[in-house]
């Protein structure tokens, strides 16, 4: 796999509406992944999630604050490991995911 890094997935997944010191987390995650150069990230969109306090968090037909959402990012171990002590550092509650992955652009293509 010569082609591809070898690096971390960080997902972090939260409800929508969820907030620290009256900012959405949703926002702080964002902006502190472009505060340090962390640009390509995805954003998923879930129907349903649980939380750890056994809460339904979910979509509705009318509201859509609840529902859970997963930001991905891929990057390197040094990045990973700033990226999640600056958002511990924020005090955010927020669930976080960092495993082992490949990870690179095939074919030259940036968009």
């Amino acid at each position: 796999m010569n082609r591809l890094e070898s690096g971390y997935e960080v997902i972090f997944i939260l409800p929508e509406s969820r907030r620290h010191n009256g900012k959405r987390v949703y926002d702080l995650v964002v902006e502190m992944a472009i505060d340090l150069g962390i640009t390509r990230m995805t954003k998923r969109s879930d129907a349903e999630g649980m939380g750890e306090d056994g809460k339904l968090h979910s979509a509705h037909f009318f509201d859509l604050a609840d529902q859970p959402i997963e930001l991905m990012y891929a990057m390197n171990e040094s990045q990973a490991e700033r990226f999640i002590s600056a958002i511990e550092e924020t005090g955010a509650p927020v669930f976080c995911i960092c495993r082992p992955v490949y990870y690179g652009q095939l074919n030259g293509h940036n968009a």
